[in-house]
């Protein structure tokens, strides 16, 4: 009997974590490295001296990327294609809601174009780079796994609240990539399982602000969430490829 791995390979975990400094990414590689039998967790982050620190489990490589930049993608991907493990997972757990200067638009009134540009831009654009240049990396004769970070909110049948503009309008662009990433993947990797995924409701920085009428079980610690993914993707096949998934394992309407 083939013995199965985490995240239902046939094989030992080789994973790529983009934006896993910390969060729910961080959550995520922290959980594939509990297990004795992944091989290694390449994790991103644009923190040059997080990445600068070595780490005391050999299986765990630290890079930098900012996955708006096009050579860093490219750099990254060349790294990743020499390494013996080879690559059989990728998750991206970068998104951008809000920074210092902005915060998601409760009406069209706040519209802006320099802040769409930079939300589209981790969470749509990172994305297509993702799809585009790390994608090809994964096997093409067996499962893999391809998934990225999305939102409820980015769900078009779903919204019946309005605002946050540019962030649902980022995450349900994002949504499109990876449909139509997995419709094409489908014809030279029928294995593999491509989706979005909604990781509830996290304490992370990304969502602190917007929590405070939230009840304590309406909330997810990274772990928590980081671990509800896990076993979402665990039970995902290559049907499921294309598909827009919630925490629970639910199918999100796009």
């Amino acid at each position: 009997m083939v013995r199965r791995h985490l995240l239902g390979l046939n094989e030992p975990v080789s994973a790529l974590v983009i934006g896993g400094r910390e969060g729910i990414g961080g959550a995520i590689a922290a959980a594939l490295l509990d297990d004795e039998s992944t091989v290694a967790v390449t994790v991103t982050s644009r923190d040059v001296k997080w990445v600068g620190t070595p780490s005391s489990d050999t299986r765990l490589h630290r890079c930098l990327l900012d996955v708006t930049k096009t050579e860093q993608m490219v750099r990254l991907a060349e790294e990743l294609s020499h390494r013996q493990s080879g690559l059989n997972v990728i998750l991206n757990c970068t998104g951008l809601l809000h920074t210092e200067g902005f915060g998601p638009e409760r009406s069209w009134r706040h519209l802006d174009m320099q802040t769409m540009q930079q939300v589209f831009a981790v969470n749509t654009f990172g994305v297509a780079l993702t799809v585009r240049y790390l994608l090809p990396l994964l096997p093409r004769d067996r499962r893999a796994i391809f998934a990225s970070i999305s939102a409820r909110v980015g769900s078009i049948g779903d919204n019946r609240l309005g605002g946050w503009y540019s962030y649902r309008a980022s995450k349900a662009a994002q949504n499109m990539m990876i449909r139509t990433g997995a419709i094409e993947a489908k014809r030279a990797r029928p294995n593999l399982v491509c989706v979005a995924l909604h990781p509830g409701t996290v304490r992370t920085a990304l969502s602190d602000p917007f929590t405070k009428r939230k009840a304590e079980d309406e909330l997810f610690t990274p772990s928590e969430s980081g671990q509800h993914l896990i076993d979402v993707l665990s039970g995902l096949s290559s049907k499921d490829s294309g598909y827009h998934f919630a925490w629970d394992g639910e199918r999100i309407p796009w």
